[in-house]
């Protein structure tokens, strides 16, 4: 189970995901990911555990430009190296 915070500033908005990502939590993140515009930071400081299926998710969205403010080193090694699952 996950709480992801979103903070809509003037120029930008962070996300903020934490707790475990698993499979249930999918549809969330994607939910989240279509409802914001323009640049996105993605604080996942918070973020316990991941599944591959919500590496693959959280990859994709960095993919598509948002920025990484903040990740377990692990998990930015395995959102940064798409041979890292």
């Amino acid at each position: 189970m996950i709480r992801i915070i979103t903070q809509i500033e003037e120029n930008c908005t962070t996300v903020t995901i934490e707790g475990q990502v698993a499979e249930a939590d999918f549809g969330e993140i994607r939910r989240v990911r279509n409802s914001v515009k323009g640049e996105v930071f993605l604080n996942l400081r918070g973020v316990k555990s991941c599944s591959v299926g919500g590496a693959r998710i959280l990859r994709d969205w960095v993919d598509a430009g948002a920025k990484l403010q903040a990740a377990t080193p692990y998990l930015e090694m395995i959102l940064n190296n798409p041979a890292g699952e």
